[in-house]
């Protein structure tokens, strides 16, 4: 029976880029440290079982040193070291990676040379948190108050992502890894990514999150496409809040409006009513308007401190893709769920590539993560749409 060395700092290393508890693979395989150590080798079928249970390429196995991590390398522009990456995480960013990499080229070959709002944004911005939310508002052809217009946080987290595909910008979303429902994204390890491009930026944001808070993170990293910077969201809102630095300043003042909030506090009324109101009018949570009015000086840090310690214990709006709700929702179509976590420009350019015989099938079923069944499905409504 053909066996197979495999160095030990591969295997250590595939174990950590699994993720999985120790006792799950042991369990699994108890020759496992003695394939760790060398007194023993993995047969061929045994390495190739092994590769595919920690999820990894069965040719990394005979790498002389394990690789560099691709997922940290996607993000190398930001300040300061990055955390520990899931196994989950890092497939979505490469995922991600991949499909912005394809749009970036697909349209340069159209003679894309850059975006255009984050263009005029670069020629216009001041610098100035409220001239330049209101540019970008101007920008996004919303009205001043446009938190108004619905009291639906669904609806209004779909008026951004309408308004930010029909800039170009390319939004992702989804609460698992690809399709695997066994796969949930922990919103305690992120909340949304920023992957820059000049032509393709593409903002991905966690359907585990709650309601507010994707509505919230989608503003941000709309932020950070603008500055044409990648970013790694994991904090909480009012941590953004309390930051200082141009791109919290200019998502801080785009969904909670200096002057708007000053027009609209009454020093009469009571404090915590106030903070119900005004969270609901502009779709955030109670601790990141609370951490606005103190850095606004209209309540104390200490009622913010309360406020926002109160809000961390409620329950949290969540829903669909990893998320909890009291109401059940419907059984998901599985076509609907498909097309609200991908790129609607993303999607179309795939299809019509692949129609067109400019890319492979095989390939297009890759980027839009479908089978040859689904593909066919998906390209219905694309292709009845013109």
């Amino acid at each position: 029976m053909s066996r197979v060395p495999i160095r030990k700092e591969i295997l250590l290393w595939a174990i950590r880029e699994s993720g999985k508890p120790e006792e799950e693979i042991s369990a699994k395989y108890p020759k496992i440290e003695r394939w760790i150590n060398g007194d023993e080798h993995p047969t061929f079928k045994q390495a190739e079982e092994i590769a595919a249970f920690l999820q990894i390429p069965f040719g990394f196995l005979f790498l002389d040193n394990p690789p560099q991590d691709p997922a940290a390398a996607e993000f190398r522009a930001l300040p300061g070291e990055l955390p520990a990456m899931s196994k989950n995480l890092k497939d979505t960013i490469l995922e991600m990676a991949m499909r912005r990499n394809w749009m970036s080229r697909y349209r340069r070959k159209l003679g894309w040379d850059q975006l255009e709002i984050a263009a005029r944004f670069r020629e216009q911005a001041s610098g100035e948190a409220a001239a330049d939310a209101s540019l970008v508002r101007k920008l996004l052809e919303l009205k001043d108050k446009w938190h108004e217009e619905t009291r639906d946080l669904d609806a209004v987290y779909n008026l951004l992502k309408k308004k930010l595909e029909s800039a170009g910008i390319l939004v992702m979303q989804s609460g698992i890894v690809g399709t695997s429902t066994r796969r949930r994204l922990d919103a305690d390890e992120f909340r949304a990514f920023t992957l820059s491009d000049p032509v393709a930026p593409l903002i991905f944001i966690n359907r585990s999150d709650t309601k507010t808070g994707r509505v919230f993170s989608l503003v941000y990293q709309f932020a950070h496409v603008l500055f044409e910077q990648d970013y790694l969201f994991a904090a909480q809102d009012a941590d953004v809040v309390n930051e200082e630095g141009e791109i919290s300043a200019l998502a801080v003042e785009f969904i909670m409006p200096e002057a708007e909030i000053r027009e609209l506090w009454d020093d009469a009324e009571e404090v915590p009513k106030q903070i119900g109101r005004l969270s609901r009018l502009f779709k955030v949570s109670k601790q990141a308007l609370a951490a606005r009015l103190e850095r606004l000086g209209l309540i104390s840090g200490e009622t913010a401190a309360l406020v926002i310690g109160e809000d961390s214990k409620a329950p949290a709006e969540l829903d669909g893709q990893g998320g909890e709700s009291s109401v059940k929702p419907p059984t998901p179509n599985y076509y609907r769920t498909y097309s609200s976590r991908i790129s609607p420009a993303f999607k179309e350019a795939v299809i019509k590539n692949a129609e067109a015989g400019a890319i492979e099938y095989t390939y297009a079923f890759k980027l839009l993560g479908v089978n040859g069944k689904s593909y066919d499905k998906v390209k219905e409504g694309v292709m009845a749409n013109g």
